[in-house]
């Protein structure tokens, strides 16, 4: 049997009244194994983001229920469910913006620590410093601000503050959207190994194809708040039932192959070399 370490069913979700009454998530059902990933893709207000925000009680479903590691989290109030938060964490879009600016980064990764009464000044320094080093900044920096890093080591400053409590399990929302491509693949890669090393299940949300596919394990599909297609992510990928699903991955441009490249670039030098020997001396 797979062990789910989340599982929301039926989650509900409408902002407004009246005319202006939006669903913004209609009914959606998923189950995430522990130590796996499940993306979440959609266009800009697909519901993607509040999706992910009812799971963690950030704001709170109309309807639905949400189980976390086998015991029902849903229908509690806020301090019943407060001892969760140690485990379910989130990474946000903007890096800068989630930083404190008036506070040093490694005063940024202790905070948590400090709120939650964990350990003395002197272990939470020595966290802070081992956290720092695990995404890859360099622990000596740990005095500097949030506007001495690039946005890339901004990122991994967040990441290293949502690790600081040893969550089971991290909403990444549009984690990546914000940084250049290069900088992305560093980060998803930097999430897979410390999943890899730390056990970690993550709910992934973007509208990046390329990278849902590379990062999860099952994919789920949201247009206008519902649940269009939920697979496997190859299946999804390589035989999609809906057409939406369908029209979203075509609109997604291939990236050429090695071999395309180059026969390009030797068509180009060739056509170059025809034009130069055309010219009359």
């Amino acid at each position: 049997m797979p062990d789910y370490i989340l599982e929301a069913t039926d989650i509900r979700k409408t902002f407004g009244k009246g005319d202006r009454r939006v669903v913004a998530v209609d009914g959606i059902s998923v189950k995430i194994e522990r130590g796996k990933t499940l993306g979440i893709l959609g266009e800009s207000g697909s519901g993607k983001s509040t999706l992910g925000r009812c799971i963690l009680r950030l704001i709170e479903p109309d309807a639905g229920t949400i189980k976390f590691d086998g015991k029902t989290v849903s229908g509690i109030s806020q301090s019943q469910f407060r001892p969760n938060r140690r485990n379910m964490q989130m990474i946000f879009q903007n890096p800068f913006s989630s930083l404190n600016p008036k506070m040093s980064v490694g005063e940024a990764v202790e905070d948590p620590m400090k709120i939650w009464n964990i350990g003395d000044g002197e272990s939470r320094r020595k966290r802070v410093r081992e956290l720092l080093d695990l995404v890859g900044i360099n622990p000596n920096r740990s005095g500097a601000f949030p506007y001495e890093f690039s946005g890339g080591q901004q990122q991994r400053i967040n990441i290293a503050r949502a690790l600081s409590l040893d969550p089971k399990f991290i909403v990444c929302d549009e984690a990546v959207s914000a940084l250049d491509v290069s900088i992305q693949t560093q980060i998803v890669n930097l999430l897979m190994d410390l999943q890899k090393q730390l056990g970690l299940t993550y709910l992934f949300i973007s509208h990046n194809l390329g990278v849902v596919e590379y990062l999860s394990d099952d994919v789920l599909i949201m247009q206008h708040g519902k649940a269009v297609e939920y697979a496997k992510t190859e299946e999804i990928f390589k035989n999609p039932k809906s057409e939406y699903t369908r029209n979203l991955i075509a609109s997604v441009p291939a990236m050429p192959t090695v071999e395309q490249l180059m026969a390009k670039k030797i068509a180009t030098s060739k056509s170059g070399a025809l034009k130069k020997s055309a010219v009359p001396g």
